[in-house]
């Protein structure tokens, strides 16, 4: 199907390829379906973009942990586990949001700080095509010297 994004102009989408946040994304309850594009040029895209299908003006920047030197290691209750459908740990992607920080001067929005939401982790099961949204993760950070 052929769908008209705000962001990335007219794209075409293989329903097969949907994925589903059955209960949204906080803030976004109402946009459940959801197409992912990365750069089709590029065999490890380091960015995505995470298409709303319910609202066009919707595209989330993401990337992975491992493009900004993290290791996730995500704990799923039974719930969420069931939510994804998962069977398998290897069926588990994990990507952060990307958000745009707000400049401290007068200078343009779009000049702000490029940040990533750490504490919020999206995680799909590839194989179902089901997402969520791990809310409000406190973790600790780790600094390894790899000189």
């Amino acid at each position: 199907m052929l769908f008209n994004s705000s962001q990335l102009g007219a794209v075409e989408v293989d329903e097969t390829t949907i994925i589903t946040f059955a209960n949204g994304i906080p803030a976004l309850e109402n946009c459940t379906r959801f197409k992912l594009f990365h750069d089709a040029d590029k065999t490890q895209p380091s960015v995505f973009w995470l298409q709303s299908l319910d609202n066009p003006d919707i595209t989330i920047s993401l990337t992975t942990p491992q493009a900004l030197g993290v290791r996730f290691e995500v704990e799923l209750d039974d719930a969420e586990v069931a939510q994804l459908a998962l069977t398998n740990p290897g069926e588990a992607a994990i990507l952060l949001m990307l958000y745009q920080e707000q400049a401290d001067d007068d200078s343009h929005p779009a000049l702000g700080r490029l940040s990533a939401n750490l504490r919020n982790p999206l995680v799909f099961n590839l194989s179902s095509r089901q997402a969520l949204q791990k809310t409000g993760l406190v973790f600790d950070i780790l600094v390894h010297n790899k000189a």
